[in-house]
């Protein structure tokens, strides 16, 4: 009966923690951070983005001085 189908709670999923793959051993330390001290993931992927970005304009930097 559908009457009493409200009555059925219906269990909630869990996201699934989808991090970036660590490039570096730097990355693979800002995540285990995360985890111990509880932070934000949005915090911490928004601290590997700007890593990440940075280290390409200095390569791309140098790349233009030679």
């Amino acid at each position: 009966m559908f009457i009493f189908n409200w009555f059925k709670k219906i269990p909630i999923k869990e996201p699934e923690k989808i991090y970036p793959e660590p490039q570096d051993s730097l990355e693979i330390a800002l995540w285990d951070i995360k985890e111990t001290y509880d932070l934000e993931t949005e915090e911490v992927e928004r601290a590997v983005f700007e890593k990440r970005n940075n280290i390409n304009y200095m390569n791309e930097c140098l790349k233009n001085d030679k």
